[in-house]
């Protein structure tokens, strides 16, 4: 289809700001700011919100506590562009639309009760915040990951005296819920304990059932030094060579590389002598279900172990401390020998040369002869993180010199004697090295951290916030991963509680301690198994006097927003007195209700983190919160406030949320009310006519799964697939899944598409609310314009959005008076991988309002 002619000029683009909805932010400073103080009269869905110092509001995934008439507002500061931790940033405000930045209450150099700073190399995402009226004291709680990846899955907790802090991070640090609790009826899972694999498949498809695996500790991290277990020959190990390492990343558990190093920062190993592999878990599973060999044949930490290798980092000016030239370390050294003059070794372990000059260059020799000798044949330049073999049979003697050189000088010769020892017992397990020596450093750049290990076979972990590195070994209870989560106190009982993600499989809840800052070791069940749940807000209907308590979670699709779900449950608690299961596990799902859908098919672009009631007990007003993150660039991500409704009785008796999308919400936070807009919804079951829908054989699949429709028998099965025009302006946007029995939504028979509404009469439009079809989350945008029309033939161009980039529901404000509007689709696109996507063209509601 070719794009139309502009008829008029355009009323409204896509990068406009709403119309009239940010009177005074007018000129952006050079901070990124606005030039005047803005002064909002309702909350800017999807835009960015400034505070009232003209700053954009950082407080991402955030949390709500109301204290007195003032509302706090505590969340992730993503001003630097990813998602690695910055800051958790503290706001205030009495009106719920104009917020005050009042500090940051937890930084960087925060740290816990021990002295550690445990956020330098991290992640903290969805802080929440509660107070505790035993203790006196306000409880923050986030989620903690390395800064590299997410398989720590923990939890940090920190209270202060004052709702502003400061706030002290506990003695505890950072942890899995449950993890340390050794008592028989506590929860967590145990290393070694068999734990259901939900990501296997059996390879008979109609076996539909999981292999079991043994559960492994993901943190302290384990440095990637050798390679995966054959499954034919599980105990033969080798190294990894240099193409192996990978990205280097702070914090990254798959290389023995660490850079990016940008804040003080205190590194420690230990390196374990291992169990032997056991291979009994592949042995049961492999032979009918794909299984990993890394996943199932596993060895586990003994008590056998090396020193802590310490190394303090500070970043700052390093003046001439590493200019001076000295003599470079080869360890293993003397020191962790049990013959004074020989390194006793076992013929595998390996020898690491160690510099303290910068920009010099070290030299090697494993024959005693001189290293600094330049027609040495034998000199060998030394390049960091290079094995020096000291293999050989029993009594096999290998001296190792080495020599450091800049500037045409050379340092002292560093001579060590290493002997294959007659008996493994007689060797130790080496301290682990680091490359680079302790001190101040004003960068490090490409020159990263490596972490060596002399022993071989000994697996080495490490942790970046001055925490012990020692390993949890088989039997010690890891607790469970909590990944997006949040803490509720239960209005009516006034009990709190933790409601996590463990992974992509459980949901779980938490009952926390009397000082909220730790769960009650045996209170905890699981729900919605399987469901792929995250990102839970709550809330009891009708406070200390509701009945039931209404729990909210999106889909896992990283950043991309996907379909919300809501459950219920009558208690809290109900799930604690359920039995465990063979493997530990306490199902608590028959006190939950089946899972409906709110929202349209991406929470109208939005991810769930608080449901706000700003008003009564007897006269509930409730405000969705939600982030629409902005995956390329998370500093863009901006923040979307909604009405939703609540009935018990709503649903058949099911309980009904409702989510109203709007494109700004104004709201009385004084007497606790939603202030009603002046539009009102138009189009819905319009006549409309549209681009021909896709053709297939009614009833008969073809090479699309999805591009064939249903015939009545096939529906009164359950069985439920169009695609008419008619299904875009039905007032049905949500869908469960692309990939289930149910499809209800417009599919045109290619690209470009149009869709036109006839509203039955003139009216001055407000705005319009776009649905398009997305694939569990996927990052594909609809690129189109929207216009409007009096008579069906002569267009207006009120929108233009050609150039989207932001996947999900999208919607702009209109102005005019019009009869018909019209949607001109020219592009279905994967953003990821930079191509078309015709796969995910269509529409599931297009909603005109106005008056």
């Amino acid at each position: 289809m070719p794009r139309p002619g502009r008829a008029t000029a355009v009323v409204v683009t896509a990068a406009a700001l709403l119309t009239g909805l940010l009177p005074a932010v007018a000129g952006a400073s050079a901070s990124g700011g606005v030039a005047s103080r803005p002064q909002y009269d309702a909350i800017p869905n999807g835009q960015t919100y400034y505070d009232t110092n003209g700053d954009p509001i950082e407080a991402h995934g955030g949390g709500f506590l109301k204290r007195g008439d003032t509302y706090y507002w505590v969340g992730e500061d993503k001003s630097q562009g990813n998602a690695r931790f910055n800051g958790l940033n503290l706001y205030r405000s009495k009106d719920l639309e104009n917020w005050q930045k009042v500090r940051q209450i937890l930084t960087v150099d925060s740290e816990d009760t021990r002295g550690n700073k445990i956020l330098t190399h991290a992640k903290v995402e969805r802080p929440k915040l509660l107070y505790n009226e035993k203790t006196k004291k306000y409880v923050l709680w986030g989620h903690w990951e390395m800064a590299a990846d997410y398989s720590a899955s923990e939890v940090l907790v920190a209270t202060s005296n004052t709702i502003d802090g400061p706030y002290t991070i506990t003695s505890k640090g950072h942890f899995r819920p449950g993890a340390g609790n050794a008592e028989a009826e506590a929860m967590g899972d145990r290393v070694g304990q068999p734990t259901e694999d939900f990501d296997t498949s059996a390879k008979d498809a109609a076996n539909k059932k999981h292999a079991y695996k043994p559960v492994q500790a993901d943190y302290p991290a384990k440095i990637l030094q050798y390679k995966a277990p054959d499954a034919r020959a599980p105990e033969k190990l080798s190294y990894v060579g240099d193409d192996d390492y990978g990205t280097s990343q702070a914090g990254n558990s798959w290389t023995y590389q660490l850079n990016d190093i940008t804040h003080d920062t205190t590194v420690k190993a230990k390196a374990v002598r291992m169990t032997g592999f056991d291979t009994s878990a592949y042995d049961r599973y492999a032979k009918d279900y794909n299984v990993s060999t890394s996943g199932y044949i596993v060895r586990y930490p003994t008590e056998n172990a090396s020193g802590t290798m310490t190394a303090r980092y500070t970043i700052g000016d390093p003046g001439t401390s590493h200019d001076q030239l000295v003599a470079p370390v080869v360890s293993p050294t003397l020191k962790e020998s049990s013959d004074p003059s020989v390194v006793l070794v076992n013929s595998q372990d390996v020898a690491f040369v160690t510099g303290a000059t910068a920009d010099a260059t070290s030299y090697f020799t494993t024959d005693g002869s001189d290293p600094a000798a330049p027609d040495n044949a034998q000199r060998r330049r030394y390049t960091d993180g290079t094995r020096i073999s000291l293999a050989g049979a029993p009594g096999k003697r290998t001296v190792v010199k080495a020599v450091t050189e800049k500037d045409g000088k050379a340092s002292e010769v560093t001579s060590v004697t290493y002997q294959v020892a007659e008996a493994a017992s007689d060797v130790p397990v080496f301290t682990p090295v680091i490359n680079r020596v302790p001190g101040t450093y004003g960068t490090f750049g490409y020159k990263e951290l490596r972490i060596l290990s002399p022993s071989y076979g000994a697996e080495t972990y490490y942790t970046m916030d001055g925490q012990d590195p020692a390993p949890a070994r088989k039997g010690d209870n890891i607790g469970y991963g909590s990944r997006d989560f949040t803490v509720h106190q239960d209005e009516k009982t006034g009990e709190a509680y933790l409601v996590t993600a463990q992974d992509h499989i459980y949901m779980r809840v938490w009952k926390l301690n009397d000082s909220f800052t730790d769960v009650v070791p045996d209170k905890e069940y699981d729900m919605y198994v399987g469901e792929h749940r995250e990102a839970p807000a709550l809330v009891r209907n009708g406070g200390k006097n509701g009945r039931f308590v209404y729990l909210m979670t999106s889909y896992q699709s990283g950043w991309y927003p996907n379909q919300a779900q809501y459950g219920r449950t009558e208690d809290l608690d109900a799930g604690f007195g359920e039995p465990r299961d063979a493997y530990g596990y306490r199902n608590g799902q028959k006190a939950w209700s089946s899972l409906q859908l709110v929202g349209d098919n991406t929470t109208y672009g939005s991810q769930p983190t608080k449901i706000l009631n700003i008003g009564t007990d007897s006269k509930p007003s409730y405000v969705y919160i939600g982030d629409r993150w902005r995956p390329d660039l998370l500093l863009k991500s901006t923040y979307v406030a909604m009405p939703l409704t609540i009935s018990d009785s709503g649903n058949g008796g099911k309980g009904l949320m409702r989510l109203q999308p709007t494109p700004r919400l104004d709201l009385d936070a004084k007497n606790g009310k939603v202030k009603q807009p002046d539009w009102k919804l138009l189009s819905l079951n319009k006549p409309v006519t549209a681009s021909p829908k896709v053709r297939a054989a009614v009833g008969a699949p073809t090479e699309s799964l999805s591009d064939w429709e249903t015939t009545p028998e096939q529906e009164a099965t359950g069985i439920y697939r169009h695609y008419d025009a008619t299904e875009a302006n039905d007032g049905k946007d949500g869908d469960v899944s692309v990939y289930d029995d149910t499809e209800q939504y417009y599919k045109s028979a290619g690209l470009p598409f149009s869709w036109q509404v006839d509203l039955g009469g003139r009216h001055k439009l407000a705005w319009i609310g776009l649905s398009f079809k997305t694939v569990g989350g996927s990052d594909n945008v609809h690129r189109y314009t929207v216009s409007g029309s009096t008579d069906g033939q002569r267009w207006t161009e009120l929108v233009d959005n050609t150039q989207n980039n932001r996947v999900g529901h999208q919607s702009h404000e209109l102005t005019g008076s019009y009869r018909y509007v019209k949607l001109d689709v020219y592009k279905s696109f994967d953003l990821a991988h930079g191509k078309d996507a015709d796969w995910s063209r269509g529409l599931y509601e297009v909603s005109v309002y106005g008056k």
